[in-house]
């Protein structure tokens, strides 16, 4: 074997050896919160594909547009098709921004920097899985969304170091989970932990105490109590419906209602008079989102795993 090509491949499976055993770790560490690692994903080819943009007054907080593809599998799900079985080649997509500047506790101390905003983490597959594994054009094997509960999401790591971590768990952080494989319904505890390395130039605030500008690679992990459970293919169309309501839970009347699929087909309803609305003839086992527009108040949009038909959706205003 070429001598430049027998170092590539024992530098990546170090690589890999490196990157499993810091998952496992995670993996005992949240099982200690009394949560299950079932999902990971490792850089194929250690890429800086997450971008920090510091802007001043904001910060952005991104994954690269034509990004490294990563590897994704599923830990811990009974009944998985051998398709879904192992790694399996995907892109991650990071969207995230903040308004809140970041802090530190000095020179060599904590970098802090929170997110106020949304932090959505999607994984698609990139191929659809095969017939039998889900159906066709099913390629979300996770999308993870985080807001804000009793504080922010933060990424964080030491004052001029190269690593940093960003997670979320509940009760502290809103932790939705959808997949086009895996119904999350009886799920009462969720987790992420993203770990961060090769940070570029390094890990310090910048202008406006926001985070400064930098690159860096990336590996997740992603735990549930308890696991979620395998979705098989299914044709079946289903209705979900709901109610927006007002602060003190009365009924809001003609708010604009959309509903928008993956393949970008969007469905807009207006509530009646009880703040009442619904979706008819939806192809079951996508993700869909849900959101309310209103002259009165402003409501979160919710991503809406569609395994059943459901009616008790609730839109309670931002506080």
């Amino acid at each position: 074997m070429n001598s430049s090509l027998l170092k590539s491949s024992i530098t990546r499976t170090v690589r890999y050896i490196a990157l499993s055993l810091t998952l496992v770790a995670a993996s005992y560490s949240t099982s200690l919160g009394q949560t299950t690692t079932f999902g990971q994903f490792l850089s194929t080819f250690g890429g800086q594909d997450y971008v920090f943009t510091n802007g001043v007054g904001s910060g952005t907080f991104n994954t690269v547009v034509n990004g490294a593809p990563v590897d994704f599998r599923y830990l811990n799900v009974t009944g998985l098709p051998p398709s879904l079985s192992g790694f399996q080649s995907a892109h991650v997509f990071v969207t995230s921004s903040t308004t809140q500047a970041g802090n530190t506790t000095g020179p060599g101390g904590t970098v802090t920097q929170p997110f106020n905003s949304t932090i959505t983490i999607q994984i698609l597959r990139d191929t659809p899985a095969p017939a039998g594994t889900g159906g066709g054009n099913r390629t979300n094997l996770l999308t993870a969304v985080i807001t804000t509960s009793s504080g922010p999401a933060s990424l964080a790591g030491s004052d001029g170091g190269n690593s940093a971590t960003l997670s979320a768990t509940t009760p502290t952080h809103n932790v939705v989970f959808t997949s086009h494989f895996l119904n999350f319904t009886a799920t009462v505890s969720r987790n992420v932990g993203l770990s961060f390395s090769s940070v570029s130039p390094v890990l310090t605030l910048g202008p406006g105490n926001f985070l400064a500008s930098m690159a860096a690679a990336g590996t997740g992990t992603f735990a549930s109590n308890p696991v979620p459970n395998y979705i098989g293919p299914t044709a079946a169309q289903v209705s979900v419906g709901g109610r927006v309501v007002g602060p003190e839970g009365q009924g809001v009347g003609n708010a604009q209602v959309t509903l928008q699929e993956l393949n970008g087909a969007t469905r807009v309803v207006r509530t009646n008079r009880q703040g009442e609305f619904r979706f008819d003839e939806l192809a079951g086992g996508q993700s869909v989102v849900i959101s309310v527009r209103s002259k009165l108040f402003s409501y979160q949009p919710q991503i809406i795993s569609l395994d059943d038909s459901a009616f008790d959706i609730a839109f309670t205003p931002d506080q």
